[in-house]
Parts: C-alpha cells; structure tokens; sequence
C-alpha cells in the first residue's frame, strides 16, 4: 500500500492536483490521457494501461521491442531515401 500512496503523491505533485481518492490504474489512465489524448484514442490508451497494470514487465519488455523494430524499419527507410538521392546526385545530365 506504501508504494501505491507514494505514487499517487508524486502524480500530486507533477500535476499540482488537489488529493482525490483513485486507485493507481485511474490516475496512469487519466495522466496519460491528458498527455498524448489528441494523439492516441482513448480506447487505445485503456488497454495499454490495463496490459501494464496486468503484465508489468514483461508488457514493457514487449513494448520496447515493439518500439526498436520499429526504429530499424524507419532507419532502413531513411536509408533508402538517402540511397535514391545519392543515385539522383550521381546521373550526369547530357
């Protein structure tokens, strides 16, 4: 119980809220929401929060995985992109 009531007076505390009674899963959800709620759905965030509030670790672990393979699709794109306009640089117009 100890570290559910020091995270919820450090959610207090980055977000100057007045003390209201939720339990851990509430305030992430909600934290979140206001964060990054223009950009990502509700629904979406829901399960997030749930499949971290359930898994932990091993959510995470899964998440960040996710998220390298993601940057090394992306780094392949830009590559190719910086390939194509290396080949245009190198055609010589006659």
């Amino acid at each position: 119980m100890d570290s559910y009531l020091a995270f919820i007076i450090l959610i207090i505390f980055r977000t100057n809220l007045t003390p209201i009674k939720m339990n851990p899963k509430e305030i992430l959800l909600k934290e979140i929401s206001d964060m990054f709620g223009d950009k990502i759905s509700e629904q979406i965030i829901a399960e997030k929060v749930n499949q971290f509030v359930r898994y932990g670790n091993v959510f995470l672990l899964f998440e960040v995985m996710s998220l390298r393979k993601e940057i090394e699709r992306i780094k392949e794109e830009i590559q190719s992109i910086r390939d194509v306009i290396e080949v245009g640089k190198l055609k010589v117009p006659l």
